[in-house]
């Protein structure tokens, strides 16, 4: 919990809203309710499910599948209706691609209903999961996420940015838009293998004021060398050896 983008940041107990299995959470405010909704993985490839909280987070509505996928990327609508950005596995995508993971798209009719049945159509030919859309303040569709999937090593250039004026026809996307040399506020730097999930903070009119995203195979104590070059034997494993990495954007 934080007050403001450039911290402090608190770790908060609070009581475990969803089984151990869920993961790839994203919360996104509807525009036409006000609601906070909760968008997670509920097993180890899908599928979706959402939450609906009406008094912003403290309590929650029962779970409900809203899609067989995983990876969720919502864009929640003024009519009630939103897009559902999903990752696809098995996609013939054009040559040549690094992996078979594409990025496809749901139609959810209303937040009391399933979404429609994906097709698996990617939305542009280029391997991606880890979708995170949102709107600007000028109406325009953005679309980060990560751009070297699985097979893709290595992954320092990792970060995808597609952009869409409808939410529909999207750009060819723009590869490297972050990538996995974390640079600290004290001037400090360091390079880790994969940067991925990442997720946008914006301000009530909509302008960009933080990118949230994970880090994973940082050098021991970050500090050192390590990397795919000398097979990652400098880096420490279990559960310290992920974070949660918050970018301030200058827009």
């Amino acid at each position: 919990k934080a007050y403001d983008i450039d911290g402090p940041y608190m770790r908060l107990d609070s009581d475990v809203l969803l089984h151990p299995e869920h993961h790839n959470p994203t919360i996104h405010k509807s525009p036409q309710t006000g609601h906070w909704h909760l968008f997670s993985i509920s097993g180890p490839a899908g599928p979706i499910e959402r939450m609906v909280s009406t008094d912003e987070g403290k309590t929650w509505s029962i779970p409900m599948t809203v899609s067989p996928r995983q990876n969720p990327g919502p864009v929640l609508l003024p009519d009630g209706s939103a897009y559902l950005f999903y990752r696809a596995d098995g996609i013939d995508l054009p040559s040549p691609t690094c992996s078979d993971e594409g990025i496809a798209v749901q139609f959810c009719p209303s937040e009391s209903k399933p979404c429609n049945q994906p097709n698996d159509i990617p939305i542009f030919g280029h391997t991606g999961e880890d979708p995170s859309v949102f709107i600007d303040h000028r109406g325009n569709y953005h679309m980060m996420f990560n751009a070297l999937p699985y097979k893709c090593v290595p992954k320092h250039q990792q970060g995808g940015h597609a952009w869409s004026k409808d939410g529909v026809n999207w750009s060819t996307p723009r590869v490297g838009a972050f990538d996995t040399t974390i640079k600290f506020s004290d001037g400090t730097h360091v390079k880790c293998e994969r940067r991925e999930r990442p997720q946008m903070v914006l301000s009530e009119d909509g302008k960009p004021l933080a990118m949230v995203s994970a880090v994973t195979g940082c050098p021991k104590a970050l500090g050192g060398v390590a990397g795919y070059e000398n097979g990652g034997a400098q880096h420490y494993r279990g559960g310290d050896d992920s974070f949660t990495l918050v970018q301030k954007m200058f827009v």
